[in-house]
């Protein structure tokens, strides 16, 4: 079964993201993610499509303020993204495309509605090679310790 909870409104996906999967995960990532975490912040993820204000992510994510100015669920739907995207998105983009990550593809298939197939497809995705668990965009899985992107 799938967790619609983790598909970005920027095309992210949430299962991939370091906060998200530190609270999920625990261990090591979490230790790592806390001396990062903002004082007035709890370091709790659920995804995206459940974010509160408590959540360390809610005041830290441009996009989100700008989609909730706009009364927007999705970046898609902005008249920005159609030529091309706004700033702000199109800085995400270029660095989740460095760890493989295509922000605007994975936007195309949440607006097509194959929301289930596209969260399918990014678990497999984002599973280490060695032990087979979930990992996030960090250069390690953080529950085998295999390294997972070599170093520029």
């Amino acid at each position: 079964m799938v967790n619609k909870n983790l598909v970005g409104r920027c095309g992210h996906y949430c299962g991939a993201c370091s906060v998200y999967r530190a609270c999920e995960d625990r261990g090591e990532l979490l230790k790592v993610m806390e001396k990062s975490c903002p004082p007035d912040r709890n370091l709790y993820c659920k995804g995206c499509q459940v974010v509160d204000e408590t959540c360390w992510p809610y005041n830290h994510c441009k996009i989100r303020e700008c989609l909730d100015a706009k009364g927007f669920e999705f970046c898609y739907e902005c008249d920005e993204f159609k030529k091309g995207g706004c700033e702000e998105w199109k800085r995400l983009a270029e660095g989740h495309a460095k760890i493989g990550m295509n922000l605007r593809e994975n936007l195309l298939w949440i607006k097509s509605g194959k929301v289930e197939g596209w969260l399918e497809k990014q678990d497999k995705k984002w599973r280490c090679p060695s032990c087979g668990k979930p990992i996030s965009e960090e250069e390690k899985c953080y529950q085998c310790d295999a390294e997972l992107r070599e170093e520029p």
